[in-house]
């Protein structure tokens, strides 16, 4: 059976966390001489490279958005290579140029790459994505906060995926404090504060006396929804 590697191009300190937290499963990380790639099962029942690609960028959207929850400095890699080896254990390589692929090399070796060997337990980062995953809310929550570069609309709508999944406000739900809640509200939502990506028009809300920064609203979302998937997977006791 054919074999699908996708390649992450970023720094060693940064790259290293994906096999540490996703180091199994249908979809993994692996480092192999120095380099690092997704991989897995799921990836080989696809029937093209450009289907390969897309999906692994959903993966890696989700992989580094739940391990920089947990490590808020990590920098997000980038898909660089996506490479095929055939049965014969030959590897294509098709180098990623703008939006298009196009097949440049082929270089031999032998990789053997299928599901990895299970563990006891999920890793934490495992775990969040699971429990995120079945949740649509949870999910959209999560993909938005993939994004590095956030903007106020992007946090105001993570709230609202979270609240949306919980059936409450945040701060009811125990996740964080009314005041917290209000002050990021009307940060994103006044123009004096958000600036050009207010929610709202200048003037028409009062800016909060203690207006969050960017930076600190960044922080305070990513505690919430650190701990809404957290108490997405605390056992349900039956009454």
């Amino acid at each position: 059976m054919r074999s699908w590697l996708i390649e992450l191009s970023g720094d060693r300190t940064d790259l290293e966390e994906f096999p540490r937290w996703f180091p199994d499963g249908n979809m993994f990380a692996i480092e192999e001489n120095g380099r690092f790639f997704l991989t897995g099962p799921d990836f080989d029942r696809m029937p093209s490279a450009e289907a390969v690609l897309n999906e692994a960028s959903v993966a890696l959207d989700r992989f580094w958005a739940v391990i920089s929850l947990l490590w808020p400095s990590l920098r997000k890699p980038t898909i660089s290579n996506v490479i095929q080896e055939t049965d014969e254990g030959s590897r294509n390589t098709l180098i990623l140029l703008s939006a298009s692929m196009t097949l440049r090399t082929k270089a031999t070796g032998t990789l053997t790459v299928g599901a990895a060997p299970a563990r006891p337990d999920p890793t934490q980062a495992q775990g969040l994505l699971n429990i995120a995953k079945q949740s649509p809310n949870l999910n959209a929550a999560l993909l938005a906060w993939a994004h590095p570069y956030r903007t106020w609309p992007q946090l105001y709508r993570i709230i609202e995926e979270i609240q949306g999944h919980l059936g409450a406000s945040a701060s009811k739900a125990g996740l964080c404090s009314a005041n917290e809640l209000t002050r990021l509200n009307h940060s994103a939502n006044t123009a004096e504060v958000a600036g050009a990506d207010a929610r709202h028009a200048t003037g028409t809300w009062q800016p909060p006396a203690d207006p969050m920064s960017l930076e600190e609203a960044t922080s305070f979302v990513a505690d919430v929804l650190l701990k809404a998937l957290q108490k997405a997977a605390e056992p349900r006791h039956s009454v």
